[in-house]
């Protein structure tokens, strides 16, 4: 196999988010080359599936993208900054930046942010575009930046504490209400419960307010309308994150 087949299925099921779909009428082609194993799972498989093991089989095969396109490069809007993914319609998902992914010597703060993180947050717009979360998230803060969010100080990308302060976990969640909302699920889930409450100290009694807020509203949202507790879900990311240095990524046919 090519390298770039061995990327493909390494960030594929990295993000944990490839289906099945229960449909009889599939094309009977293979999109797998010819002597693929099409059907055994490695170690690797069953350590990226985090919402099979706390959702069962099904949500996935219901609710996850249709179609995941990896691009190599980044993606940039016209005010400089990246774009490291985007969903769209809840069918697609966009993921920039695979490039960046070393099978051989995995960074683990690259995979964290560019691939783990980014299907988090882009899986929280489908989440979002299915049932809609309540509007009242939306009134928590009133200085949403739009554009100018690329201003706003962010922890991490130098260690900035402002969009804490301002009471957004991030400086792109900064950007608009329903940012905020996939960036506190995403970075509640995948970079854990510790940093989610370490992050709580640096931001002043203002911002912790609003932020504690915005995650009681988000909880009552996965538990009520999709039954994902995201407390659970957290957990068992963080066991899964910390296996991947034991892991041997290119060992994948």
């Amino acid at each position: 196999m090519n390298k770039i087949y061995y990327l493909v299925i390494a960030v594929a099921a990295l993000v944990s988010f490839v289906s099945c779909n229960n449909d009889t009428d599939l094309d009977h082609k293979s999109i797998f080359p010819d002597g693929v194993d099409k059907t055994t799972q490695n170690e690797f498989d069953l350590w990226v599936d985090a919402y099979n093991e706390l959702m069962g089989r099904d949500f996935l095969r219901q609710y996850s993208p249709r179609m995941i396109q990896l691009i190599g490069s980044a993606e940039y809007k016209e005010d400089s900054s990246e774009v490291l993914g985007t969903a769209e319609g809840g069918m697609k998902i966009f993921l920039n930046k695979v490039n960046l992914l070393d099978l051989k010597k995995p960074d683990m703060s690259v995979i964290r942010f560019y691939y783990i993180k980014t299907m988090y947050h882009e899986f929280g717009h489908i989440l979002q575009q299915t049932k809609n979360y309540s509007t009242d998230l939306n009134t928590i803060s009133t200085d949403y930046q739009g554009p100018s969010r690329v201003n706003v100080g962010d922890y991490e990308n130098g260690r900035d504490t402002e969009a804490l302060e301002m009471g957004f976990i991030s400086a792109y969640a900064s950007s608009e209400p329903g940012e905020d909302f996939v960036e506190i699920l995403s970075f509640y889930v995948v970079y854990g419960k510790e940093y989610w409450e370490r992050m709580l100290t640096l931001v002043g009694e203002d911002g912790a307010e609003k932020m504690l807020r915005k995650y009681a509203l988000i909880k009552n949202y996965l538990k009520t309308k999709w039954e994902i507790d995201i407390e659970k879900l957290e957990q068992i990311v963080q066991r899964r994150m910390e296996e991947v240095p034991d892991l041997e990524l290119t060992a994948l046919d």
